[in-house]
């Protein structure tokens, strides 16, 4: 699955007796494809606006989920410009230095816990024939993850938000339910 976002227009004139125009690029398109269960598989980025390249590559092996909902929400017409959206302040932890840092170790905090083991094992049985899972079952197994799991990434994120703080200041945080 893709989401593309193509804003490109092309000022050029046809090459004349041997001299060249200059061809200007405005916009750009972004493309994000997808796997069966909603992780970024790839990033395609062309346009004139400067980007850093490393933001982009971060977003590969993320779950679509980390870009709220970025397909479903492109797909109804309410991202009509993925590169904005992805720009605003919601998306600013995104490109934070030490976001993979903490993504990974969620994945290896809750990796041990009998409820994600579940979740893992119900997965494997279920590609085992070399089918892929689909997001309907992705959503089931969601189901299958423990209120106190849930709570522990909740807390966790909200964590990472408050220590970074001083480069995040644009994420609210109640400090009552901090002391």
């Amino acid at each position: 699955m893709t989401c593309d976002n193509l804003d490109i227009t092309i000022e050029a004139a046809d090459i004349v007796e041997g001299k060249k125009k200059e061809v200007i690029i405005k916009g750009h398109l972004i493309k994000f494809t997808f796997n069966s269960i909603g992780l970024i598989d790839s990033v395609t980025y062309m346009g004139s606006e400067e980007i850093i390249l490393q933001s982009l590559w971060s977003f590969v092996g993320l779950h679509e989920n980390y870009l709220n909902s970025l397909t479903s929400r492109y797909e109804k017409g309410i991202i009509p410009n993925a590169v904005e959206f992805l720009s605003e302040n919601w998306a600013i932890a995104l490109y934070h230095e030490w976001f993979g840092d903490f993504c990974l170790r969620m994945r290896q905090s809750v990796q041990g816990m009998s409820d994600i083991q579940n979740v893992l094992e119900r997965a494997f049985e279920t590609t085992k024939n070399g089918e892929g899972i689909t997001r309907e079952q992705m959503n089931e197994f969601k189901k299958l993850v423990e209120p106190n799991t849930t709570r522990m990434i909740q807390d966790e994120t909200l964590e990472f938000i408050k220590t970074n703080m001083n480069h995040l200041p644009m994420y609210y945080i109640p400090q009552k339910e901090f002391e």
